[in-house]
């Protein structure tokens, strides 16, 4: 079987995909944003193509959010922690 098949057929399954990384700017946040939206590009950026976005707003408070299509999967401040690209990549392969 080609391997490539799944992945075929998830970039066809989803409509479009937005992940929003919302970062807090005074706490120097940036750095941790800029990584986890490479990480997510570069995983999903060609298997999705045009079905794919991240973007990155930003904000204060310590804040470190991530939101899938409006929905939000992490935050800093419940978790105590930033999270992982495995962490968002698991939050994206369940509504692929």
């Amino acid at each position: 079987m080609d391997e490539r098949q799944p992945i075929i057929k998830a970039a066809i399954a989803v409509e479009y995909m937005n992940v929003r990384i919302v970062y807090c700017v005074p706490c120097g946040h940036l750095p941790t944003a800029l990584e986890l939206s490479q990480q997510l590009l570069s995983r999903y950026g060609q298997r999705l193509n045009k079905k794919f976005s991240v973007t990155l707003d930003t904000s204060d408070g310590g804040t470190f959010e991530v939101y899938i299509d409006g929905e939000r999967v992490f935050s800093r401040h419940e978790a105590r922690r930033f999270p992982t690209a495995d962490e968002i990549a698991a939050r994206i392969e369940e509504r692929l």
